[in-house]
């Protein structure tokens, strides 16, 4: 959806009440086309639409630091010091483009608190080093990593938190203290020998005896014996 140059200012007064009580319409801002907002502590946030209304240019512009804490310890003056160091400085601004023109066809005042919230807002006390950068992000990702590393990896507490009655797991062979003993079983049984029944000492063997030759008649000669 498309902005116009008369409906800048009504964007402005909306984005203003959805920013909260401390913004308001610059009543000080200059007629140029752009809607300026201001806070209560000096923070300023401006847009104007170009390239024909699809698109939106905004910017936003640092403020003084607060002043510094009153009888501060050195480590509540050494926090103050380091937090303005990496804020963004009064006077100074950072800006993003964000497109109008969407496949939801949302309101430009969702885009500009989209983009207001999410990219320059949080600029205010992080001030990005180059365009696009988004020192904040960066912070959060090193903070989550720190409180990882001290947590440690986790423990297994799947075995220690297990029902023992539900324990359904298969070929456990743990035996409860309360059982009664079942009969052993012998690992690899050795076969048993065969009973060997008393022999008596062998006969000498028996010759086979050669059948008896029949004694043939003594032929006698028709002679007489002188």
């Amino acid at each position: 959806m498309l902005i116009t140059d008369a409906a800048v200012r009504e964007t402005a007064a909306t984005i203003a009440q959805s920013l909260g009580g401390d913004w308001v319409i610059d009543p000080e801002a200059p007629t140029d086309g752009a809607a300026h907002l201001i806070s209560t502590d000096g923070k300023g946030i401006s847009f104007r639409p170009i390239f024909g209304g699809t698109t939106v240019q905004l910017w936003i512009t640092g403020s003084a630091p607060p002043p510094p804490p009153i009888d501060a310890t050195p480590t509540e003056q050494s926090t103050y010091e380091a937090q303005n160091a990496v804020r963004l400085p009064q006077g100074h601004r950072y800006n993003k483009a964000a497109t109008l023109v969407t496949e939801n066809d949302e309101e430009p005042e969702t885009i500009i608190m989209r983009t207001l919230e999410d990219d320059l807002i949080p600029a205010f006390e992080y001030k990005p080093g180059y365009v696009g950068h988004r020192p904040w992000v960066d912070l959060f990702d090193n903070a989550l990593s720190e409180v990882m590393d001290e947590a440690g990896p986790a423990t297994d507490t799947t075995l220690r938190d297990r029902d023992p009655e539900s324990d359904d797991i298969v070929g456990s062979t743990e035996k409860s203290a309360d059982a009664e003993p079942g009969p052993a079983v012998e690992r690899d049984p050795q076969p048993a020998a065969a009973e060997e029944a008393p022999h008596e000492p062998a006969s000498p063997p028996v010759q086979a005896s050669s059948p008896t030759r029949r004694k043939r008649p003594r032929r006698t000669s028709g002679k007489a014996a002188k």
